[in-house]
């Protein structure tokens, strides 16, 4: 039965993902079948991203081998590696990272510059095919605001003891060791999206109903690779981690996947009205915000400390 025919969205069947332990995702008979075409329960899902598996479609080939031997160098040490840097002051950051005088580089630095205005930090993000869940959800995580209901959920038990957690310090800890264990790291990925697809249904079947959506997802489904939460699952969703990243019109989806406003410094679009730029563009009052930093609108890094004169 096709997805058209029945978009009934309570679940009926839990869903348990291999590479999710712990985790059990309420999902009705037509998302498992979906699931079991695509091969999404393939334990393979998530790992791939991970260095030594899968190339990076983000960074030249030098980088991607040069990060590799490292990662084997540290895993032969036994010492965890962390997948969020720690953080340094944003302008050096810049000054490092764009030294030269091109055109990109100007525009890059300005834009750092504007940033530097609100934030004094920054956290270098992994740039592998993860990394706009991995930023956004580092910075959703680490924040002291009350977590989302989905995380609070008894049955996410690696993750239930960050709701106790209220201090800004406490969960950066917390965030920092979660981010260390590749297994739970990459299960969190895998999880949200489940999320992302379980959001999708809801949004097509209102569509279908022919109820008011967001315009984001009338766009989502006028493509022609996802006019339907199946093709959306096979050809996007379930290549995020390994041969891609997550598009611009899939961020919406993530921000309504794990109800957080994502506002992105796309530095790229330096003194242009895209500069900043927040998914959803009209979001409810009571999410909680994030804030990302996009050099490309591939890679995503992590904007930290917010300056006094901003937080006055």
């Amino acid at each position: 039965m096709g997805w058209e025919q029945n978009p009934q969205l309570k679940a009926e069947t839990f869903l348990h993902f291999p590479s999710c332990r712990h985790i059990e995702m309420p999902l009705n008979s037509q998302i498992e079948e979906s699931i079991q075409i695509t091969g999404l329960t393939d334990n393979s899902i998530g790992r791939k991203a991970e260095f030594g598996s899968e190339e990076d479609m983000y960074r030249a080939a030098d980088e991607i081998e040069k990060e590799k031997e490292l990662l084997i160098h540290e895993r032969g040490l036994s010492e965890p590696k962390l997948s969020v840097a720690p953080e340094m002051d944003i302008m050096d950051y810049c000054k490092k990272e764009w030294r030269g005088n091109t055109q990109k580089a100007t525009c890059m630095k300005k834009g750092y510059e504007e940033v530097s205005q609100k934030f004094t930090s920054i956290r270098r993000v992994r740039g592998d095919n993860y990394c706009a869940l991995r930023a956004t959800l580092f910075q959703a995580m680490s924040q002291p605001a009350g977590l989302p209901s989905w995380l609070q959920d008894p049955e996410l038990t690696l993750w239930a003891g960050l709701a106790e957690l209220r201090t800004a310090e406490a969960r950066q800890k917390a965030c920092d060791e979660l981010f260390t264990n590749e297994e739970e790291e990459y299960s969190l990925y895998e999880a949200v999206k489940f999320l992302m697809l379980h959001r999708a249904i809801e949004l097509y079947d209102d569509k279908e109903k022919g109820e008011d959506v967001p315009f984001f997802s009338v766009l989502l489904f006028a493509r022609d690779t996802s006019s339907d939460p199946g093709q959306l699952l096979r050809n996007h969703l379930n290549q995020v981690g390994h041969t891609g990243g997550l598009e611009q019109i899939e961020m919406f989806l993530l921000a309504y996947a794990v109800r957080h406003t994502i506002q992105v410094y796309r530095l790229s679009k330096y003194s242009t009205e895209e500069f900043i730029t927040v998914y959803p563009t009209d979001p409810p009052r009571d999410w909680p915000v994030v804030t990302l930093i996009a050099e490309d609108d591939r890679h995503y890094n992590i904007p930290v400390r917010v300056c006094e004169e901003t937080s006055l």
